[in-house]
């Protein structure tokens, strides 16, 4: 089964201002996210919490997606990054 990555506003956003910031060094976010076409809980990502969000982070970049299994789609509302 293949999933529908949905890329929220505030996320491309988000990696916009990354790739403002980092340039190239944002690419390995990018394939992390689109991954999870073919895998929706890949081993590279966390539970958070109680809530159906997980968590994706490859280097000083992050990520979280809401996996919606009634629409086939993987929603992703927030990209950021872990350094100051």
């Amino acid at each position: 089964m293949s999933y529908t990555i949905i890329w929220k506003r505030t996320a491309f956003e988000g990696l916009k201002r990354l790739r403002t910031r980092d340039g190239d060094a944002v690419k390995p976010l990018v394939k992390a996210i689109n991954a999870p076409a073919t895998d929706p809980e890949p081993p590279s990502s966390s539970k958070l919490g109680g809530t159906g969000l997980r968590r994706l982070r490859v280097g000083d970049h992050r990520a979280t997606c809401e996996i919606d299994g009634g629409t086939v789609a993987i929603k992703i509302p927030m990209v950021g990054s872990t350094a100051l």
